[in-house]
């Protein structure tokens, strides 16, 4: 009797990885379609430049306020200033009225939170992060410094 053993080809990694593309694909865009949008009305201070004068943590939201994937990220960052009164200072800048900011700490995209301690920049959150993981980096920030 003859047992035949089956060998992977170059060509299921290939179709392996296209298949994990797609699946990844399809399911963030679903997700994203779930997520809410922020209200049109912000409690977040709007700043036009950096420059603070203290010592303070302080989050730095850059966005453009016509950007869908900006005003979902602002209604994560809003629920936790709402539901965390006592965390940390969140301040925004729109990009499209205010670029040179965006040019001056060399942000790569939006949206993208600036963590700063008194003027020194000392971390990046990147893309659309969800209240929870946002909500525990901000309390591990808040440990560290």
């Amino acid at each position: 009797m003859s047992y035949k053993v089956f060998q992977l080809e170059p060509w299921h990694f290939i179709v392996a990885t296209v298949m994990f593309y797609i699946l990844t694909v399809i399911i963030s865009e679903v997700r994203m379609k779930q997520m809410p949008l922020a209200s049109a009305e912000t409690n977040l201070i709007e700043l036009n430049g950096i420059k603070f004068e203290d010592d303070n943590i302080r989050f730095v939201f850059f966005h453009d306020s016509n950007s869908i994937l900006c005003r979902k990220m602002r209604f994560n960052i809003e629920q936790l200033v709402d539901n965390e009164p006592d965390i940390i200072y969140f301040y925004s800048i729109d990009i499209s009225k205010y670029p040179k900011a965006f040019y001056e700490h060399n942000v790569s995209g939006i949206p993208n939170i600036l963590v700063f301690k008194g003027n020194r920049e000392i971390k990046r959150i990147m893309g659309i992060v969800s209240y929870e993981n946002l909500k525990m980096i901000v309390q591990t920030l808040k440990e560290d410094v």
